[in-house]
């Protein structure tokens, strides 16, 4: 396990409440709860980050999967689910098919 450094941080009540009640239906301690919950908020974080990269054409598909650590049927799912549309059109592939029967 990697070192654990203690970080002094304020939560509102109704927060505290809800991290209480998590902790008990997953039958672990609250401070375990919001690493858990830590871990999940940084992933997606991550996954968000490189979609909208490359969205805005700043990265390709692969290097994205690559930042996250997936595989890029992975980041391609969770575009998916994100609601992501590609670009590409029926008419882009018509094309590159055309371009492919030299």
């Amino acid at each position: 396990m990697s070192e654990l450094i203690p970080l002094g941080i304020r939560l509102d009540k109704k927060m505290v409440e809800e991290l209480n009640q998590i902790a008990d239906e997953e039958h672990l301690d609250r401070t375990a709860i919001i690493r858990k919950l830590i871990a999940s908020a940084i992933e997606n974080y991550k996954k968000d980050m490189v979609m909208r990269k490359y969205e805005q054409g700043k990265i390709s598909i692969s290097k994205a999967a690559e930042d996250t650590g997936l595989t890029v049927g992975e980041i391609e799912e969770y575009m998916v689910r994100k609601g992501y549309r590609s670009k590409y059109s029926t008419g882009d592939l018509e094309r590159e098919l055309e371009l492919l029967k030299v």
